[in-house]
C-alpha cells in the first residue's frame, strides 16, 4: 500500500466524502514525477480541511509529515518552493483541462469510455478549484468553473447509469447547451507570466503531450524570471529549450 493509500484510509469519517476526490487527484498526479507539486498541494488542501475539523490530530500530523517529505525530496521544484508559482500553475492546469472538456462537450456522439474520461476531467477541475483555497481567496472565475465542473461530472455520472452513450448516438443529456452563455469557458487569467497566454494558444493542439506542455510552462516561467533580472543569457537558454521541446509538434 502506498503512502497516499495509507493516508486515505485514515481520513476522518466526517471528511471521507469531501476529501476522497482530492486523494484521487493526488494519486493520479503522483504517477508523474514532474507533476508531484500538484499532489503536494492536494495534500496541503486535505491537511487544511482536516485542521478545520480539529478532531483527528494524528491524521493531520501524518499528512504534514508527507508534505515535509515531499518538499525535502524535491528541493529544486519551484512550484513547491513558491506558493505564488503553485497558484499560477494550478490555475493554468485548470484552464488546460477546461479547454479539453469544452472540446469534448462539443462532440455530440460519445462512447461510454469517452463519457467516463470527460467525467473524470470535470471532477479534476472541480477538485483543483477547491485546492486553490490554500493560496488565499479564490478568484470568482475559478469558483464558478469548479461549481460547473462538479455539476457536469454528476450529470455525466447519472447519464452513464442510465445508459447514455451505449449506442454511440447523441444524448440530449450530454450535449452542450445551445446558449453559449451557459457554456464552460476558460477564464482569462491576468498575469505577467507568458506561459498563461502560451496555454491559451496551444491547448487546441492535441498532439502535444501534457508533460511536454508542463515542461514548456516551467521553462517559460524561468525565462520570464531571468528576463526580469536582466539575465539575457539564461532567458535565451530557456527559450531555446522551449523551441527544442515544441519543434517536433510544429505541424
Amino acid at each position: 500500500m502506498s503512502t497516499l493509500d495509507t493516508l486515505a484510509s485514515q481520513v476522518p469519517q466526517e471528511l471521507r466524502v469531501k476529501l476522497m476526490q482530492h486523494f484521487g487527484i493526488a494519486k493520479e498526479y503522483e504517477k508523474n514525477p514532474g507533476m508531484i507539486s500538484i499532489t503536494y498541494y492536494c495534500l496541503m488542501y486535505i491537511a487544511n480541511e482536516a485542521l478545520k475539523l480539529q478532531k483527528d490530530k494524528q491524521f493531520v500530523s501524518n499528512v504534514l509529515d508527507y508534505l515535509e517529505a515531499t518538499k525535502r525530496n524535491n528541493p529544486n521544484d519551484e512550484i513547491i518552493k513558491s506558493m505564488v508559482t503553485g497558484q499560477t500553475t494550478i490555475e493554468e492546469l485548470i484552464s488546460v483541462l477546461v479547454t479539453e472538456t469544452n472540446e469534448a462537450e462539443d462532440d455530440e456522439h460519445k462512447t461510454p469510455e469517452q463519457l467516463r474520461l470527460l467525467m473524470r476531467k470535470h471532477y479534476t477541475v472541480g477538485g483543483l478549484a477547491d485546492i486553490l483555497s490554500v493560496f488565499g481567496s479564490v478568484k470568482d472565475d475559478f469558483i464558478t468553473l469548479g461549481k460547473i465542473a462538479k455539476s457536469r461530472a454528476v450529470a455525466i455520472f447519472r447519464d452513464l447509469k442510465s445508459g447514455a452513450g451505449s449506442s454511440g448516438g447523441p444524448s440530449s443529456a450530454i450535449r452542450p447547451p445551445d446558449s453559449t452563455s451557459d457554456r464552460t469557458v476558460s477564464p482569462e487569467i491576468p498575469s505577467k507570466n507568458p506561459s498563461t497566454s502560451f496555454y491559451n494558444q496551444t491547448t487546441s493542439n492535441k498532439d502535444v503531450p501534457f508533460d511536454v506542455i508542463s515542461q514548456v510552462q516551467r521553462l517559460l516561467r524561468y525565462a520570464n524570471s531571468a528576463l526580469e533580472n536582466e539575465d539575457i543569457a539564461t532567458t535565451v537558454h530557456n527559450c531555446e529549450q522551449v523551441l527544442q521541446l515544441l519543434q517536433p509538434y510544429n505541424h
